[in-house]
């Protein structure tokens, strides 16, 4: 008995301390969400990628740096003197390589294009880290609250423990050991569960840590809820608002990029061209004549005549990835689409059973804790059913708790599934 009753008073004195916190100080679920998103390092890596690919896309469209080469020809080699020989030169020259049709422009379009997915992919990011933080912050939310509601009941029962022995005591008919054992499990029962609640909120806590750096999480605040409502959800366009979420655009991007890349490789069937200018000295004779310099321009040419093995196959690999995007886009649209229609029907059923709860099921529980109650003071009752009665009322306020939370974390659902439209 003394064990049980020194872990009763910790539990009681953890709820205490739990309580004063968050009267004192609480972290909001805006503010849990601002913090994550301003300490997401992936966002600082995101903007880095994309002034990479800028500065990639200004470097594509430049013609490659000129080949500049300096020679001897023509050298004597029985006395290697440049005057001996009139075909004997020093040269420098000068050669530009032009790529093949508009290849340049194309890939740094390319560039330009996967510069600009970047925006797109740190909206998505922003998007799923409210997601993830308003999961966690709602599953420490709930075991606070849970903790609280049970915290409130508990002096109820303590007195159920207290009256159960005062009759015992006394010595009346109705009252049994029974009574006695049946009070003390089920207090011993609140402080299991007040234990197991407290294991939650500190995971919640730990997995928030995460994300939201050194910023110390005392305790959950009390929020107002933006719910969505079921009317808003039917009068939205569904599928404009899905085309219009980042992630969908991330995809059309790669899409884009992925035609930039069949253009490119269509290209390559194109000659490419190289322009090369040569200026060429040549020494006075042994008799100290003059000998006329020599200058030569000329053209190359990279003729593609054999594409089969080649540009074919680039261009068909190209053509195939491309088909491939679009796929991806399709199969992610249907996916969202199904999974916010999956979301709109579990946000209708719980604010059915949330319309259930506070009509009837709330009232009916506390009903039955005074029935039973009068009826054991009136020695009509059992003392277990007022325990149970009890107990069930705690529960009853628990689930409608956790209604509460899962509509929440639901409308934190559909809120990700629409984040296109505060994006077009």
């Amino acid at each position: 008995m003394g064990s049980a009753n020194r872990r009763r008073h910790q539990v009681a004195l953890a709820s205490l301390c739990l309580l004063i916190s968050g009267a004192a100080a609480g972290l909001s679920l805006d503010r849990a969400i601002q913090l994550a998103q301003a300490n997401d390092p992936w966002q600082q890596g995101s903007q880095l990628r994309e002034s990479a690919l800028a500065a990639e896309a200004i470097s594509a469209s430049t013609l490659p740096d000129p080949i500049l080469s300096f020679g001897a020809a023509n050298l004597p080699t029985d006395s290697f003197d440049i005057r001996q020989e009139g075909m004997t030169q020093t040269s420098i020259g000068f050669t530009q390589r032009l790529p093949r049709g508009d290849s340049r422009l194309l890939m740094s379009t390319q560039k330009r294009q996967l510069s600009q997915q970047q925006a797109m992919l740190r909206a998505d990011r922003r998007a799923k880290v409210a997601v993830t933080v308003s999961q966690l912050w709602l599953e420490g939310y709930r075991a606070e609250q849970s903790m609280a509601l049970i915290e409130r009941t508990r002096p109820l029962f303590e007195q159920l423990l207290t009256l159960s022995r005062s009759n015992y005591g006394a010595g009346l008919a109705r009252a049994g050991q029974q009574d006695i054992i049946s009070a003390e499990l089920a207090l011993s029962r609140l402080d299991d569960r007040l234990l197991m609640l407290q294991q939650q909120r500190d995971t919640a806590r730990d997995q928030l840590s995460e994300w939201l750096g050194t910023e110390a999480i005392t305790a959950f605040s009390t929020d107002t809820f933006r719910d969505i409502r079921i009317r808003d959800i039917k009068d939205r366009r569904l599928t404009s608002a899905l085309q219009a979420h980042p992630a969908i655009r991330a995809i059309e991007q790669t899409i884009a990029v992925a035609q930039s890349d069949v253009a490119l490789r269509r290209e390559q069937y194109k000659a490419e061209w190289a322009v090369n200018a040569k200026y060429a000295h040549r020494a006075d004779d042994p008799l100290g004549n003059d000998r006329a310099d020599l200058f030569s321009i000329g053209v190359s040419v990279d003729l593609p005549l054999f594409t089969a093995k080649r540009q074919d196959q680039n261009l068909s690999a190209a053509q195939a990835r491309a088909e491939a995007n679009r796929t991806d886009k399709a199969l992610l649209l249907r996916k969202m689409m199904a999974n916010l229609k999956t979301q709109f029907n579990r946000l209708q059923g719980i604010d059915e059973r949330l319309t259930l709860y506070n009509s009837r099921l709330l009232r009916e529980a506390r009903k039955q804790v005074s029935v039973n109650l009068n009826a054991y003071q009136n020695d009509k009752g059992d003392f277990r059913e007022v325990i149970q009665a009890q107990i069930d009322a705690l529960n009853v306020d628990i689930d409608a708790l956790n209604l509460r939370i899962d509509r929440q974390k639901t409308s934190v659902n559909i809120a990700y599934l629409l984040a296109g439209e505060h994006h077009e």
